[in-house]
C-alpha cells in the first residue's frame, strides 16, 4: 500500500478537518439524472457517462430489464481480458492437475515425506508447477476485472451479493480448487432465477459440502456408520450445514426454528457427499481416518444411501416419511425456500445491502411480498428492490459507505483505468480486509457500514486514492490522467467524472486550496486532484 510522508499526511488530515468524514450532502433538487446516478451507484460498480445517458434515455425499469437478461449483452471486452488469467477458466479437475496440493506433488515426484517446505518450493520451480495460492490471486483479479469492465454490471453486483450470502472460504482444504466453479455454477446462473434453484445448487456443490462439513455427515445408525464403528472409527451426524442453512441461508436467526429442527434437517441431509472419481468402496476398505492417496479424477456431488438416516423426520412441523433418500433434503429445501421467514430474511438483507443499514419496514414488507407472490423469483425481487419508491428517497442517496472492493472497483471503472494483473491491487484488498473468497465465517463479509468504517480504514482509503493517482500500482493506468481527458479546468473534469450529479462545491474549494500549496506542475495538479477526490468522503459513499 502507498504510504504518505508526514507533510502529505498533515495536509490530508487538514482536508478531513475542513469537511470531516460525514456523508456528503445531497443536491437540493432531485432530477432524473440524480436518480439515474443513484441507481447506477448501487446496481453497478460505478456510473460512467454512457451508463447515465442510457438510463436517462430508456428509463430505470427498462435498463433493469435489459440487465436481467445478461446473455443478451455483448461482453466481449471483459471476456477478452480473461485470457490473462488461466486459473479462472479452468475446471476443478484441471486446477488440481495444474496446481496440485503439496502432498500430491511429493507423491508424483517420489519425494520423501520429510521434504522441507523450502525444498518442495524449489522442486515446484524446477518442474514449472505453481502453488495453489495462485488460484486465489487469479480469482480475485477476475472478480475485479468483471466489476470494472463487464457490461453485465447488475449480474456482477448480484453475484457478489449472493456469493456472500452463501459464503464459502477459499482456504478450507480442497475448497481452493472448487470456489471458482462454485461461483460460476451454483451462484451466477441463478441470480435472476428462482431462489430454490440457487439453494439446491449451493447445497449440493462440493465447495459447500466441504466448507460446512456435510460431506462427512451420516446417520448414527446408517450402514456406513455401523461399518466404520466396527473398524474402530466414528462416523455420525454433523449439524454445521443444517444450522447455517436455517440461520443464514433461509429463515434467519429469528425465523422460528428450534434446535430440534436443526437436528432433523441435519438428518435429512445425511448422505449428501462427494464422488472424487476414485475406486468405489475404497472409503470402506481403508482404515478409519486414513487419508486417500493420489490425485482425484474429479470432485462432484453424490448421494450415498448407506450414509443416509432412513428414519422418519419432522421439520418445522412437516413430516418426512421413513425409507426415502435424497428426497428428504430436497423437500427441506423446497419448504425453506417458500417459507415467509425466508422471504423476510432475504428482503432485509437485500435492503440493508442496497438501500440503508436501517431500511424502512415498508420496503422490507414490499420486497418480501414480491418474493412470496412469485415463489422466490429473484429477478422480480431485484426489480422490486431497485424500482421501489423508498429506494430513491433522499435519506438513502449517498448514505452507504462503499466496501473496500466496491471502492477499488469504482475508482478504476470511473477513472477509465486500464488494469492488468496487479500484485499491489491484491495487496490493497488484503490490507483493507476484503479479498474476495477469503472470508472464513459462513456469514460472509458485512453488508453494513460499521464494519468498514474506522479512522485507520479511512486513512488506508486516502492512501489508496493517492497511490492510484500517482501511478504506484503495477499494471494500473488511469486514463483520466491522460492530457486528452483533461479540459482547461482539471478540477472540474475530475469532479464531473468521479462524482456525477453531485453537489461538489465544498469539495472543489478544499481541493483547489490544497493544490495551491502542494502541486506545481500540470501533472502534479492532475494526479493530486484525482487522488484527493478518490480519497474524499464524497467518493467513499454511494
Amino acid at each position: 500500500m502507498v504510504r504518505m510522508n508526514r507533510f502529505v499526511l498533515g495536509q490530508l488530515m487538514l482536508t478531513i478537518a475542513l469537511f470531516g468524514w460525514d456523508r456528503p450532502a445531497v443536491a437540493q433538487s432531485e432530477t432524473s439524472e440524480t436518480e439515474a446516478v443513484h441507481l447506477l451507484k448501487r446496481a453497478t460498480y460505478g456510473p460512467r457517462p454512457d451508463d447515465i445517458a442510457k438510463v436517462m434515455e430508456i428509463g430505470a425499469e427498462a435498463w433493469l430489464d435489459s440487465q436481467m437478461r445478461p446473455t443478451h449483452i455483448d461482453d466481449t471486452v471483459f471476456e477478452t481480458r480473461l485470457s490473462a488469467y488461466d486459473a479462472a477458466t479452468m475446471t476443478p479437475t484441471e486446477l488440481l492437475a495444474e496446481y496440485p496440493p503439496p502432498r500430491v506433488l511429493q507423491e508424483q515426484l517420489g519425494a520423501e515425506d520429510s521434504l522441507t517446505p523450502e525444498r518442495l518450493r524449489q522442486l515446484m520451480r524446477e518442474r514449472g508447477v505453481s502453488p495453489p495460492g495462485r488460484i486465489l490471486g487469479e480469482l480475485a483479479s477476475v472478480r475485479l476485472q468483471r466489476a470494472v469492465y463487464s457490461e453485465r454490471q447488475l449480474e456482477a453486483v448480484m453475484t457478489e451479493f449472493w456469493f456472500n450470502h452463501f459464503n464459502v472460504f477459499w482456504a478450507k482444504g480442497p475448497t481452493r480448487w472448487l470456489v471458482g466453479d462454485y461461483e460460476s455454477e451454483a451462484i451466477r446462473p441463478y441470480v435472476f432465477g428462482k431462489f430454490e434453484e440457487m439453494l439446491q445448487a449451493t447445497a449440493s456443490h462440493p465447495a459447500m459440502l466441504i466448507f460446512l462439513d456435510n460431506w462427512r455427515s451420516a446417520g448414527a445408525e446408517s450402514q456406513a456408520a455401523r461399518f466404520v464403528g466396527r473398524r474402530g472409527g466414528t462416523l455420525g451426524l454433523n449439524e454445521n450445514y443444517a444450522r447455517e442453512l436455517l440461520e443464514l441461508h433461509t429463515l434467519g436467526v429469528e425465523g422460528g426454528y428450534t434446535q430440534e429442527d436443526v437436528v432433523e434437517v441435519a438428518r435429512a441431509f445425511t448422505g449428501w457427499t462427494l464422488d472424487d472419481g476414485r475406486e468405489r468402496g475404497r472409503t470402506m476398505r481403508r482404515e478409519p481416518n486414513q487419508p486417500r492417496r493420489g490425485m482425484p479424477e474429479r470432485v462432484e456431488f453424490e448421494f450415498r444411501s448407506p450414509m443416509h438416516d432412513m428414519g422418519s423426520k419432522t421439520v418445522l412441523g412437516h413430516s418426512l416419511p421413513a425409507g426415502r433418500g435424497v428426497e428428504d433434503g430436497l423437500q427441506v429445501l423446497h419448504m425453506l425456500a417458500l417459507h415467509p421467514s425466508t422471504a423476510r430474511h432475504l428482503a432485509t438483507k437485500l435492503a440493508q445491502a442496497f438501500v440503508s443499514d436501517s431500511p424502512p419496514t415498508a420496503l422490507i414488507d414490499e420486497i418480501a411480498g414480491v418474493y412470496l407472490k412469485t415463489e422466490g423469483d429473484l429477478g422480480a425481487v431485484t426489480r422490486a428492490l431497485f424500482t421501489a419508491e423508498q429506494f430513491y428517497d433522499r435519506d438513502y442517496i449517498d448514505a452507504k459507505v462503499k466496501s473496500p472492493f466496491e471502492l477499488i472497483a469504482s475508482a478504476l471503472r470511473m477513472s477509465g483505468a486500464d488494469v492488468g494483473p496487479s500484485r499491489r491491487l491484491f495487496g490493497a484488498l488484503r490490507e483493507l480486509d476484503h479479498v474476495p473468497y477469503l472470508e472464513p465465517a459462513p456469514t460472509g463479509y458485512p453488508d453494513t457500514d460499521p464494519e468498514w468504517v474506522s479512522s485507520g480504514a479511512m486513512l488506508q482509503r486516502l492512501n489508496l486514492g493517492l497511490g492510484l493517482a500517482a501511478g504506484q500500482f503495477d499494471n494500473v493506468d488511469l486514463n483520466l490522467l491522460a492530457e486528452s481527458a483533461m479540459t482547461i479546468d482539471p478540477v472540474v473534469t475530475v469532479l464531473d467524472a468521479l462524482l456525477p450529479a453531485a453537489d461538489t462545491k465544498q469539495l472543489e474549494s478544499v481541493v483547489r486550496a490544497d493544490l495551491e500549496m502542494n502541486a506545481h506542475t500540470t501533472r502534479e495538479r492532475n494526479m493530486r486532484t484525482i487522488g484527493l477526490v478518490l480519497g474524499s468522503p464524497d467518493f467513499q459513499y454511494h
